[in-house]
This record gives structure tokens, C-alpha cells and sequence, in this order.
């Protein structure tokens, strides 16, 4: 290889390296201003069918088309938050006229276990404290380091109580800001919906044909990804919430549905899951002697953990199209690179790459590079 051919793929390497960061940071600097509108294309790709179906069976005019489904879909979702929000209000009643007996019977347990003599702990606080006695010098080092301990444990506690009373506040404060920004959404939902075929037409026109037909691959392959992604997670989630729910009401908890609709929340959270709720629970039980209880509530835990364990390889892979193994390699790079939203950055980067891939666009990079041609033509 001679000097200019050289230095000619050195240039042409560094343009495509630097036009993959111009167009990382134009994404990630238009992002913040171009939200609302995503968001609203979303929610117009999603009725678009149910638009073309009212169009042609119907004969309904497209305007009215898509005012009717996204006054059906909004309304709906509205419907729903206000059903759950009262459900849970409700519950939330329940648990609180529940949690004074709870802490009372917890106390009782301390005080039962601490004043009886003859069990296995207060044996063992006795031998503690006749090895303290008999070695001053490490009875003080012990309790220094006791007593830091807890001034870590009321700082993080009092920390804590001090965020979520923060985060409540600010969120309230930002309402008016979020009640805006879903209007927004709503209103860019309706125009591009109802202007989508003509938008679609003029978009097209301003794609090359080539670059039209790899893009054409990567957005089919990307959408059903996407969608199956954002469908084996809220399957996986009903799932463990309905069998939260079922499990909970039949051991006849009064405030099952808001304890489902926590873990299922915090199922979603890496390393955690069901068992960040249950088995604490388990254990508190086991420890206050409601063994009849403790043990639902661990037939529970396993039964959860079998289904979703069957389920989650077998939902993923179908659903977004990935490998099981490939998959559980892009949600773990992404979950160590950019936290938990990696959970769901990483399938997609690795959904965005396979579908660029099966569209040729690295082997014309490649052949752009080393060549300066794509597809067998000359770059330019």
C-alpha cells in the first residue's frame, strides 16, 4: 500500500468516525427539545392502524379517524390511572390503620425475646457482654465503632426520608411543566397523525433510494424490537404482579393490589426484583412467629421466581428477536455503562446493530474506508 492510498483511508476513516460523534452529540443536544414530538409520533405510528381501518371500513374522514382513537386511547389510560389511583388510595388506608398493630406486634416480639431468659439470644447477649467485661480496651473499640455505625444508619435514613420528601415536592411543583409537555404530546400525536401520509411522501422523496432501502431494514427491524421489548417487559411484569395479587389475596392481605403494583415495580430494578419485598417480609415473619403466613408468603416467592425464570429466556428472544445469551450480554454491558436505563439502552443498541448489519451498512462503511466505494460503486 502505497503513502497516498494511506493516507487516503486515514481520511476517510476519521470522516466517518466524525460524523458517528456529530450525530451522537446532535441526538443527545436536540433530545431535551424534540421529545414531546417523539413521543407524540410514537402514539400516532401505534393508532395508525386502527386509523386506516376506520378509513377504509368505516369511511370515516382521516381527521376524524384520528381524533376518535386517540380520544379512545387517552381516555382509556386516563380511565385507568384513575381507577388504580382510587384502588390505591383505598389500600393504602387499609395498610395504614394495619402498620400500628404490625410495629406493635414487632415490639412485642423484641421485648418477649429480650425479657425470656431462657432462649438461645439472650444466652448469647450474656456471653457478649461477659467477653466485654473481662476485655475493656476491645468493649471500647466495639462500642466506638457501634456507635458510628448507627450515626451512618440515621444520616442514610434521615437522607433518605429527606430526598423522597424533595422528589414529592419537586414533582409536585413540576406538574403545571408536565401537564404542558403532555399537552404538547397530545396536539403533536393529532397533527402528524393526520398528516402522516402526506409527511411519509414528502420524507421519502428526500431519501436516496439506497439509503431508503437500508434505512427501510434497519426501521422495520428496530420497530419490532422495540415493541417486543416494551411487550415481554410488561408481559413479565403483569405477570409477577397478577401472581402477586392472586397469591396475596388468598392469603387474605387486605392491600394486595398496592403490594402487587410495588413489586411489580420494583421488579424491574436490576439484582433486586420480588425478592427485595418478599423475602424481607418472609424473614420478618418467621421472626415474629407467623409461620402459617411466612410460609404462603415463600411458596409465593418460589413460585414467582419458577415462572419467571421459564418465562423471561423464552418472552425475550421471541419477542425482540435477539439470542437469549446475546441478550443477557447487551442488558449487562449496558446496565455497567449507564446504570439501570442500560436495562433497556443496551437490547436496543444491540437490536440497532444486528439491523445495520443485516442491511450491509458496515460492509459499505468497510468498503467505504478501505476503498472509497460502497456497494460496488465509487464513494461520492
Amino acid at each position: 500500500m502505497d503513502r497516498t492510498a494511506a493516507v487516503s483511508i486515514a481520511l476517510r476513516a476519521s470522516l466517518v468516525v466524525g460524523v458517528a460523534i456529530l450525530a451522537y452529540y446532535i441526538v443527545i443536544f436536540s433530545f431535551p427539545l424534540t421529545y414531546p414530538f417523539l413521543i407524540g409520533w410514537l402514539i400516532a405510528m401505534m393508532v395508525e392502524p386502527a386509523v386506516r381501518w376506520l378509513e377504509a371500513r368505516i369511511r370515516l374522514p382521516r381527521w376524524a379517524g384520528v381524533t376518535l382513537t386517540l380520544v379512545l386511547v387517552m381516555g382509556s389510560l386516563l380511565t385507568l390511572l384513575v381507577i388504580l389511583a382510587s384502588r390505591i388510595v383505598i389500600e393504602l388506608t387499609k395498610l395504614a390503620e394495619r402498620l400500628p398493630d404490625i410495629f406493635n406486634r414487632f415490639n412485642q416480639y423484641l421485648i418477649d425475646t429480650f425479657v425470656n431468659e431462657n432462649n438461645e439470644l439472650t444466652r448469647m447477649i450474656h456471653t457478649i457482654q461477659e467477653y466485654m467485661q473481662k476485655n475493656p480496651e476491645q468493649s471500647s473499640e466495639i462500642m466506638t465503632s457501634i456507635r458510628d455505625n448507627l450515626g451512618v444508619i440515621t444520616d442514610k435514613g434521615t437522607q433518605m426520608i429527606t430526598d423522597i420528601l424533595a422528589g414529592i415536592g419537586i414533582f409536585l411543583g413540576n406538574l403545571p411543566y408536565y401537564a404542558t409537555v403532555l399537552v404538547f404530546i397530545i396536539l403533536a400525536a393529532f397533527f402528524i397523525g393526520l398528516d402522516w401520509p402526506r409527511l411519509k411522501e414528502a420524507i421519502l422523496r428526500l431519501i436516496p433510494k439506497r439509503i431508503r432501502s437500508t434505512g427501510g431494514v434497519v426501521y422495520s427491524d428496530l420497530r419490532k424490537a422495540l415493541l417486543g421489548f416494551i411487550r415481554a417487559q410488561l408481559t413479565l411484569i403483569l405477570i409477577t404482579g397478577v401472581l402477586v395479587w392472586f397469591g396475596l389475596t388468598l392469603l387474605g392481605v387486605d392491600y394486595a393490589l398496592v403490594l402487587a403494583l410495588i413489586i411489580g415495580a420494583v421488579d424491574l430494578l436490576p439484582y433486586f426484583g420480588v425478592g427485595a419485598v418478599l423475602v424481607p417480609w418472609w424473614g420478618y415473619l418467621m421472626l415474629t412467629g407467623d409461620f402459617r403466613f411466612g410460609l404462603g408468603i415463600g411458596i409465593l416467592y418460589v413460585v414467582i421466581v419458577v415462572v419467571r425464570q421459564f418465562l423471561e429466556p423464552k418472552l425475550v428472544a421471541t419477542n425482540i428477536g435477539l439470542d437469549p445469551l446475546f441478550t443477557l450480554v447487551a442488558l449487562f454491558v449496558g446496565l455497567k455503562l449507564i446504570g439501570v436505563i442500560g436495562l433497556i439502552i443496551g437490547p436496543v443498541v444491540a437490536v440497532i446493530l444486528i439491523a445495520l448489519y443485516r442491511a450491509g451498512v458496515f460492509s459499505d462503511l468497510w468498503n467505504f474506508v478501505i476503498h472509497g466505494r460502497t456497494g460496488g460503486r465509487p464513494a461520492g
